[in-house]
């Protein structure tokens, strides 16, 4: 008779994070109309390294009251967008142009590059045999879109922040010396005498906002009362224009985010 080793339990392989964290989404009081697509969820909570999520979380979720809540559900709900297939993975040179972008005092590179306004999900960029296309930005927004979000994806926004970054990295010349090795490792394969980074003419900015949301109602969008009927009228403008920005919808809901990060508030106190 064959002899069959034993086996770890699948529920003892599961990271207690994702365990507390799915129930917060089962049992959350969505909003009306709503229905979660559970087989998404799964599939972005598949994808996630839960030690590495919990780590990062816990490391940008300081302070107290409603500024703090704020910071928290905003991070989770970023992460989760990150994990999501529906869109796509993140590539380490991906990552690490956001790291620079986001913080560009931690490569010695603040002086260079300068404070722009940066996306937080990432940078969308294609790689070919003649350099790195960078094609667009990701946002996520779980809150409604206000006046700062308006500058972000208007001209002066994101794609000034993007041309500034690639005119830097374009130039340096040790981008190792930086901490920036995947820029290193990505010109080394491409040789000497051409731009790495270039964008692509048909720029383009992707605004990812909660699933409860109605993308197709523009002014649902939007918090109407930081604006005056001429600013709400380019904003709807702006968000119409599908050459510069592109809606879609995260595989969570406001209030699926919400209980999850008052689920995740247990993880920080233990």
């Amino acid at each position: 008779m064959m002899r069959l080793e034993k086996e770890v339990s699948p529920e003892k392989a599961i990271h207690p994070a994702r365990v507390l964290l799915w129930n917060a989404l089962e049992h959350a009081d969505t909003e009306k109309a709503y229905t979660p697509d559970r087989g998404r969820q799964k599939a972005v909570f598949d994808r996630i390294s839960w030690d590495s999520f919990v780590a990062e979380v816990k490391s940008e979720s300081g302070g107290t009251g409603e500024g703090a809540g704020k910071r928290l559900r905003g991070k989770i709900f970023e992460m989760l967008i990150q994990a999501d297939p529906a869109f796509g993975q993140r590539t380490a040179l991906e990552k690490e142009l956001l790291a620079l972008a986001h913080n560009p005092d931690a490569f010695s590179l603040g002086k260079e590059l300068g404070h722009h306004r940066n996306p937080d999900m990432a940078f969308l960029i294609v790689q070919k045999d003649n350099g790195v296309v960078i094609e667009g930005v990701g946002e996520s927004k779980l809150g409604l879109l206000n006046e700062r979000s308006y500058k972000q994806l208007s001209e002066t926004g994101f794609a000034r922040g993007v041309k500034a970054l690639v005119d830097v990295v374009n130039t340096l010349p040790d981008p190792a010396a930086h901490g920036l090795l995947e820029v290193a490792r990505a010109r080394s394969v491409l040789g000497e005498g051409k731009p790495l980074l270039t964008v692509s003419p048909e720029f383009t900015q992707l605004l990812v906002v909660p699933a409860n949301r109605n993308i197709e109602w523009q002014s649902s969008l939007i918090n109407r009362r930081e604006f005056t009927m001429e600013g709400r009228q380019k904003f709807y403008e702006l968000l119409s224009d599908i050459r510069h920005v592109k809606t879609a919808r995260a595989a969570f809901s406001t209030a699926e985010v919400s209980a999850l990060s008052q689920a995740f508030s247990t993880i920080l106190h233990l």
